[in-house]
C-alpha cells in the first residue's frame, strides 16, 4: 500500500512537472558558422587552416561557412566573439566554435 501512494505521488509531480517545461519560452536565435580556434602549433601544419587574430588558426569543416541558426548565448564568447578580433579559445569558460555573423 505504501508503494502504491508513493507511485501515484511520483506520477502526480511528474505530470505536473512536464507541461511546464514544455511552455518555456525558446532561446534568442542569431545566425552563425562553425570555425573552431586552432593553436600555432595545430593551424599552422593544417594546409585547409587560416590565420585569425591573436596568433590563431581557424577552419571551416567542410570548406565554406554554412549559416546555421543557433540560440544566442552558444556562439563564441556569448556572441562577441570575432575571428578578426577578441575572441575565446578552448579552455576559456565561453569558447564555442560557433559565431554569431
Amino acid at each position: 500500500m505504501k508503494k502504491t501512494i508513493y507511485a501515484t505521488l511520483f506520477s502526480l509531480a511528474g505530470i505536473v512537472l512536464v507541461p511546464s517545461f514544455a511552455f518555456a519560452d525558446a532561446p534568442e536565435k542569431t545566425d552563425g558558422f562553425v570555425c573552431p580556434v586552432l593553436n600555432e602549433t595545430v593551424g599552422a601544419n593544417n594546409p585547409n587552416a587560416f590565420a585569425i587574430s591573436d596568433g590563431d588558426y581557424s577552419l571551416f569543416p567542410g570548406g565554406t561557412p554554412n549559416t546555421i541558426s543557433v540560440p544566442e548565448l552558444a556562439t563564441n564568447a556569448d556572441g562577441a566573439g570575432s575571428p578578426g578580433g577578441a575572441h575565446a579559445k578552448p579552455g576559456d569558460s565561453d569558447y564555442t566554435a560557433i559565431w554569431a555573423e
